[in-house]
């Protein structure tokens, strides 16, 4: 069974081979290519371990699975954002999301928050599934990924804690 950690600083190479992995295997799942990040120089990905608390699903010494957590500048103080949940297509519908999900959960709440928000594809019926079934409903809100194309824009989904 995989080990939920937190990663720490000296971790930033596990979370970029995770993350790295999750772009190229379900590009349409996220807000980033891996194109851009692939190009990122160690001390971003040091900054990005640092900047917000991630924590790794590990299988011996690989990563099966990602999500970060964090306080956006533009959100209000009782609200942390859920980010690049990610699980490989051999660690799906093992429990893994739902155990990751749990420790987002309570990182929040020991940071002062009592909502977690995401954003979700409008295409991506499986992950929005999973943040339903996580206690997620969908806000009403929306985030324009692509200007000018409304069907093009991710949905906000709020849970309370």
């Amino acid at each position: 069974m995989a080990e939920i950690i937190r990663a720490h600083d000296e971790d930033w190479s596990l979370v970029r081979e995770i993350r790295l992995r999750s772009l190229s295997t379900d590009p349409s799942a996220f807000g980033q290519s891996w194109e851009k990040e692939s190009t990122y120089e160690d001390s971003v990905w040091e900054q990005r371990v640092s900047d917000a608390a991630w924590f790794l699903a590990v299988e011996g010494d690989q990563p099966v699975a990602v999500v970060a957590v964090r306080q956006e500048d533009d959100s209000p103080a009782n609200e942390r954002e859920l980010q690049a949940m990610w699980v490989t297509p051999g660690s799906r519908h093992s429990g893994i999301a739902g155990r990751l999900a749990e420790a987002v959960f309570e990182w929040a709440r020991e940071d002062g928050a009592d909502t977690v928000t995401l954003y979700v594809g409008p295409e991506n019926t499986g992950a929005r599934a999973l943040y339903e079934s996580l206690g997620f409903s969908d806000s009403g809100e929306r985030w324009q990924i692509v200007e000018d194309d409304p069907d093009g824009a991710w949905l906000k989904m709020t849970r309370g804690l």
